[in-house]
């Protein structure tokens, strides 16, 4: 994603070819999506003052939350499903978890908790 002078957000995935879709975001959205994919700087607090737009920007930002923390579980039973040796420690580190919540997170997507049995 790119900000550029009229604050369109452009989104194209990684080795897709073709046309990129615009996304109209609220600023302090979009910032925080941004800083968070780019790593570039702690997160900022709200650009919207009222009432409404915060409302709107606590719900999009919940909606993407849950999107992306689901993504996420996806992808680390995926990366334990590499091999039967795949290395759950990596993994944790990776994820930012504990082993007794990458365990949890496994088992809720069909993986083993533990490959002791």
């Amino acid at each position: 994603m790119r900000r550029n002078h009229d604050h369109a957000n452009h989104l194209r995935p990684a080795g897709v070819s073709g046309e990129s879709q615009t996304v109209d975001l609220p600023e302090d959205v979009a910032l925080a999506l941004y800083d968070g994919l780019t790593n570039s700087r702690a997160a900022t607090g709200p650009k919207a003052e009222d009432f409404d737009g915060l409302l709107a920007s606590t719900s999009l930002l919940s909606r993407l939350i849950a999107h992306l923390t689901l993504s996420r579980e996806r992808h680390i039973a995926a990366a334990d499903a590499t091999s039967p040796h795949a290395n759950r420690r990596a993994i944790g580190i990776a994820a930012g978890m504990q082993p007794s919540q990458l365990g949890v997170v496994l088992e809720r997507n069909g993986r083993p908790r533990s490959r002791r049995a």
